[in-house]
């Protein structure tokens, strides 16, 4: 019989097709991404920082992570010799395996505790913490109380992290324990399942992205096409409605079928290769700037663990900006950057990057002019967030908060669609659209998530690598978000002047 561990308990809730491809069609799975490999690492490392506050505990954890037989024998003799803490516990019951990540013993209660490294509980979290409790009850070792460790997101970093203060246990006994008939049911039917080999049936659907998107995607949606009904700009459902329906591609959508302007648009330019350009609304959009023209962008870090004194979990810390200046029309274009050190993150480091980074600021972009951001919104935020934190900057940043203009808008808004930008108003795909050779391609650095991520490495002191090369490639990189900005505005003031003629 196939082991069910709590991954792959909580992939059959999901989807039992899920649960089958990853026992019996491995050759499906596609390799592990930068990306996924980063968010194991960091789940990782916030487990072994939880067990801080639980210290001194031994460690279960098995040599090889295909076979348990070891750390389960070996949890087993340690519970029997009273000891209060094991890491990495591990338990099996009817081919049902559950690793805990701290099992701890006090006032004659055995806890069972599982860290995640999300700022809230999800239903998930109680999937799998109720497989865990069924699997330690039926093994004989029943938790008299079960909780959930996760990031408290009102921790402020101030100082060494406080370990206590950044985590929040919640006690979740009752609602697993309310569970276990339904993990019961769960389990026989996909033990049937899995003891017939048959691939399940099972149509695609939302659960096919929640709560993850899943890895065989791209082999259950083989049958849908490019420009498809599930491209549609922000659908809130009708995707689906239509799909039921029997439709599948956007040129297929009937003419009766109540969509949004954006979406009519999207839908005429993928049927006609219709283009559509407001010009009096564009021009209108166009009077709000004024010179000179800031175009603006921030690189941020934002892990778990906050990094810096007056960070909070998760929230935008930046490291980087790039500005491109345009002082009169027909100007010439300047660059301004900045980057800060990563070792000015360290404790005990002299100055604050965040105060650097305002300070260079205050010289980089002048008392007039327009600051032009790409979703300003984010940019606008971080600004704020420094405010709070160095109140003698804040009138500065009030005042640069009050000049954005946001280059989204038009295409936001649908003054101007062209039918490559397909179901997206984001730059990414704004960008390619109006100008056909600007690429981030030869970028060895190019997109926000490895900048965000290089850096935060750098600060944690886990790069591996030239940082001196490695910098220039994250200059390069915002360089060319700001460099992008100007490509779209000049775009959008040659529409201008046309209008004006």
């Amino acid at each position: 019989m196939k082991i069910i561990s709590k991954s792959r308990f909580v992939s059959g809730m999901q989807c039992e097709k899920k649960l089958y491809f990853d026992i019996y069609r491995k050759d499906l799975k596609p390799a592990i991404s930068p990306q996924q490999e980063i968010l194991f690492t960091t789940g990782h490392n916030i487990g072994n920082l939880a067990q801080q506050l639980f210290p001194q505990g031994k460690d279960a954890s098995p040599d090889n992570y295909y076979d348990f037989s070891a750390s389960i024998q070996q949890t087993a003799a340690w519970i029997t010799l009273g000891v209060q803490t094991i890491y990495e516990a591990a338990f099996t019951a009817d081919s049902v395996l559950a690793a805990l990540d701290i099992l701890h013993h006090v006032n004659n209660e055995r806890w069972a505790i599982e860290v995640k490294s999300s700022a809230e509980i999800k239903e998930y979290h109680l999937q799998d913490a109720s497989l865990q409790y069924w699997v330690m009850q039926k093994s004989g070792f029943k938790p008299d109380k079960f909780f959930l460790m996760h990031i408290d997101n009102t921790y402020v970093k101030n100082g060494p992290i406080q370990v206590s203060g950044l985590f929040k246990l919640v006690d979740i006994t009752k609602k697993v324990m309310e569970n276990q008939n339904w993990v019961e049911a769960h389990l026989n039917a996909l033990k049937k399942m899995l003891h017939n080999k048959t691939e399940p049936s099972k149509e695609i659907g939302k659960h096919c992205d929640t709560p993850f998107s899943c890895d065989y995607k791209h082999h259950c949606w083989k049958h849908v096409p490019e420009n498809s009904v599930f491209d549609l700009f922000r659908p809130g459902g009708k995707d689906w409605l239509l799909y039921e329906k029997g439709i599948l591609r956007l040129e297929d959508i009937p003419e009766e079928e109540p969509l949004n302007k954006r979406q009519q648009l999207q839908v005429e330019g993928v049927k006609n290769n219709t283009p559509f350009i407001d010009k009096m609304a564009i021009e209108k959009f166009m009077a709000s700037f004024e010179y000179p023209l800031y175009f603006f962008d921030f690189e941020t870090v934002f892990p778990a663990v906050p990094p810096i004194n007056g960070a909070r979990p998760f929230q935008q810390t930046p490291f980087q900006y790039s500005l491109h200046v345009i002082e009169k029309p027909n100007g010439t274009i300047i660059h301004k950057e900045f980057l800060a050190d990563p070792r000015q993150f360290d404790e005990d480091a002299a100055t604050d990057p965040r105060v650097e980074l305002l300070q260079q600021l205050q010289k980089d972009i002048g008392p007039t002019g327009s600051i032009v951001a790409y979703n300003a919104n984010f940019e606008i935020g971080v600004l704020k967030n420094l405010a709070e934190l160095f109140p003698t900057y804040s009138d500065f940043i009030n005042v640069l908060c009050e000049r954005f203009v946001d280059l989204l808008v038009p295409f936001q808004n649908s003054m101007y669609y062209l039918p490559a930008m397909g179901k997206s108003a984001s730059i990414k795909s704004v960008l390619p659209a109006i100008a056909p050779a600007f690429s981030y391609d030869e970028l060895d650095i190019n997109n926000g998530g490895v900048a965000s991520d290089t850096f935060l490495s750098m600060i944690n002191k886990r790069f591996i690598g030239n940082e001196t090369e490695t910098r220039a490639h994250l200059l390069k990189y915002c360089e060319r978000d700001t460099y992008g900005m100007v490509i779209i505005w000049n775009h959008l003031y040659q529409i201008m002047q046309q209008a004006e003629l």
